[in-house]
């Protein structure tokens, strides 16, 4: 894969690209084509310029826990990779601009703001990284809702979008500890120890497993949605929970962090049956 393209990290940006249109669809906005369009446009730039600038101060992280990356591989320089991620943020804004005075806000003076302080301070704090993360992904639906000017129903899915990334980005930091160790990192498995964030993951993933079935007792979403997230999401979850309590090791981590960045697909799917 082309480094330019690798260190944007595309199976992320795919997922992005899912929500946006997934949510144009629940919003009945699919005909928006030019709206649609921007839309793309300024989550997959900003999005993919977050994780350029997040790799460019990860860098001797990465050196540890992601060697293979294009930074640490040395295929592209970091002068490079500034222009790159600057190019992508001022593209981002720019289209966001094209779309609302909303969406101009959220881009200008929240996503770019976050996905900065993000790399540069939030990563190595304790939780606050980890929230940061989720935030983001929530706030792509909020971003869809904003474009169409239709807010509140998207509020259900930025919900289930940030508990179910928080538990991956905890799972996450599980994985990259010793590379976390080495730049001085302050994350929840340094501060508190392995068997303390397993605990406090179990309790995130129970919490999630109640509130994700919700949106069916409440009548948003059908039985379709029901059965998806019980089969597709919630027994995968609980599986995985089990797993990292037998096995709490760091191969153990990143198979279960790579599992929920995959089965999220589902819950998406499970999102577009149900409604």
């Amino acid at each position: 894969m082309e480094p330019w393209i690798k260190i944007l990290r595309p199976l992320n940006l795919f997922q992005a690209v899912l929500a946006v249109l997934l949510a144009t669809y629940i919003l009945e906005e699919i005909h928006q084509t030019q709206i649609l369009l921007f839309l793309l446009l300024s989550v997959v730039t900003i999005n993919g310029a977050g994780n350029v600038i997040n790799d460019i101060y990860d860098l001797e992280i990465d050196r540890i826990n992601r060697p293979d990356r294009p930074l640490p591989g040395s295929d592209i320089s970091v002068p490079t990779a500034w222009i790159y991620t600057t190019i992508l943020f001022v593209i981002g804004i720019l289209a966001s601009a094209l779309i609302n005075w909303q969406t101009f806000i959220i881009t200008t003076f929240i996503a770019t703001p976050l996905l900065v302080g993000y790399s540069r301070w939030f990563k190595r704090m304790p939780l606050v990284g980890n929230v940061v993360v989720a935030v983001m992904l929530g706030l792509t639906f909020v971003y869809v809702g904003a474009a169409f000017g239709n807010f509140p129903l998207m509020l259900p899915l930025a919900g289930l979008a940030f508990g179910f990334t928080i538990i991956r980005e905890i799972i996450k930091d599980l994985e990259d500890e010793a590379g976390d160790v080495s730049a001085g990192a302050h994350t929840l498995p340094i501060m508190w120890g392995q068997r303390a964030v397993l605990r406090f993951v179990t309790l995130l993933i129970v919490i999630f497993l109640i509130a994700d079935l919700s949106p069916y007792w409440l009548g948003i979403y059908n039985r379709w949605y029901l059965i998806f997230v019980i089969v597709g999401v919630n027994l995968p979850l609980l599986s995985a929970l089990i797993f990292l309590w037998v096995r709490p090791e760091k191969s153990t981590f990143r198979r279960v962090q790579l599992f929920l960045k995959y089965d999220i697909f589902i819950g998406l799917l499970a999102i577009l049956l149900g409604t």
